[in-house]
Order: C-alpha cells, then sequence, then structure tokens
C-alpha cells in the first residue's frame, strides 16, 4: 500500500509526534516541541489529502482548510512564551479552522433530503449548545482585557461546530457520524482544558490532557470525514452520476 495512504505507518508518525510534543511541553523543551507538535498536523492533513484527493469535493477541501488551519493554531501557541498576542493568533487560526469544520459538516447536511433523527440531533446540540453558555458565563470575569470578545467567539464557533456536527445524525454512515462528533466533543473539551488552565485555575498536567485530548479529535475528526467520503456505497453513487 501506498506509505502515503496507510494508517498504521501515519497514525504511528502521528503518536510518536504527540508523545514528543507532552515531553517537550512538560521539560521545557522547545526544539523538540517545535519539531513535534506541527508534525501532528503535517502528518494528518497528509494522510488525509492522499486518501480523499480522488474525491476531491467541497466537504475534503473544507476539512483540509481546516487541518491547514490548525497547524498554524499550533506554531502561533508554540510560541505564547515569547510574546502574548501570538496567543491571539493562534485563536484565530482555530477559529477559522471551526467554520471549516463546520461550512464542512453543513455541506454534508445539505447533501441529503429529510428529517431524519432530528430530535437526536436537536438534543445533543442543545447540550453543546448549553455547555457553551455556561462555560463562557464562567470564564467571561476572569479573561485578560482585550480577551473578552476574542475568547467568547472562538467559544461560539467551537460550539457552533459541535453542534452542526450533531445533525449529522442520520445524514452520513453511522461511523462516520461518531467518529466525527465524539472528536468534536474532544476538541471542545480540549480547549476548555486550555482557557480553564490559562485564565481560571491552574490545572495538574495541564498540558499533557490538552495536548492528548486535541490529537485525538483532530484525529478522530479527519477519519470520520475520510469514512463519509470514501465509503463504498457513496462512491458507487458518485460514479453512477458522472456516467
Amino acid at each position: 500500500m501506498d506509505p502515503k495512504k496507510n494508517l498504521y505507518l501515519n497514525g504511528g508518525i502521528y503518536v510518536l509526534a504527540l508523545i514528543g510534543t507532552c515531553i517537550a511541553q512538560q521539560k521545557g523543551l522547545h526544539i523538540l516541541e517545535w519539531v513535534c507538535k506541527p508534525l501532528l498536523m503535517i502528518t494528518l492533513s497528509s494522510w488525509f489529502f492522499f486518501n480523499s484527493r480522488r474525491v476531491g469535493d467541497r466537504f475534503t477541501l473544507l476539512i483540509q482548510a481546516g487541518l491547514f488551519f490548525s497547524l498554524i493554531g499550533d506554531v502561533a501557541l508554540m510560541f505564547t512564551y515569547v510574546d502574548d498576542f501570538n496567543f491571539i493568533v493562534g485563536l484565530g487560526a482555530f477559529f477559522i479552522a471551526q467554520l471549516c469544520y463546520a461550512f464542512a459538516f453543513i455541506q454534508n447536511i445539505a447533501d441529503v433530503d429529510g428529517m431524519d433523527g432530528l430530535l437526536v440531533s436537536l438534543l445533543i446540540s442543545f447540550g453543546i449548545g448549553t455547555y457553551a453558555f455556561f462555560y463562557a458565563w464562567d470564564l467571561m470575569p476572569h479573561l485578560e482585557d482585550g480577551l473578552g470578545m476574542p475568547v467568547i467567539a472562538y467559544v461560539a464557533a467551537i460550539a457552533f461546530m459541535g453542534m452542526v456536527a450533531a445533525f449529522r445524525f442520520r445524514r452520513t454512515y453511522p461511523r462516520s457520524f461518531w467518529l466525527v462528533l465524539i472528536g468534536s466533543l474532544l476538541f471542545i473539551a480540549s480547549d476548555s482544558m486550555l482557557a480553564w488552565d490559562r485564565f481560571r485555575f491552574p490545572m495538574e498536567e495541564a498540558s499533557v490532557w490538552i495536548m492528548i485530548t486535541y490529537a485525538v479529535a483532530q484525529f478522530l475528526i479527519a477519519g470520520g470525514a475520510l469514512t463519509h467520503v470514501l465509503d463504498p456505497d457513496q462512491l458507487r453513487r458518485k460514479q453512477a452520476l458522472t456516467t
């Protein structure tokens, strides 16, 4: 099998990059972090691209864009120890990444007619929205000057991504739905811990848990997106429409 498409090879590199990032952050080894942390999204983006390029629709392009802006966010956050402004840059990059993912999920929803599973989607999205509201309400008094609006906008964006992911229920294959939804929830959990650790109260081993939940989240979202576009039934339907 083509190594660029191989799940086990790329997954192994991804895990090693995650371990290296966690060690670097715990020990303050900046050079190791500069190598390992960007390698996470580079590996995942490459694997996703080479597996999905024969499809090349709007959905896959938006997921790819989300991975790209996540890489920009990762790089910016590595240098917050140099200048806190890099936190704003990273926040902005991840804000765009969340919107790219959300628009990809909306594209998926728009492609499928019907109202199947609407009640389940509404219940899940209501839970995500409720959590985001009370989370932002608790966080607001503790934010530094000038960070109120950017942080609240980011909370809204990531909650929107999770809520839209919930509306993929019965509009994609079950495996794809659950991978993406769990990935979205872990992304929300990772960013929640990041903000709590920075603004609310320091968390023990915070950097490790933030990175693990973030890395698993991104992998599940990319994997779930691939499951959606590479399912044999989906490919046969697309081929039938173009012949």
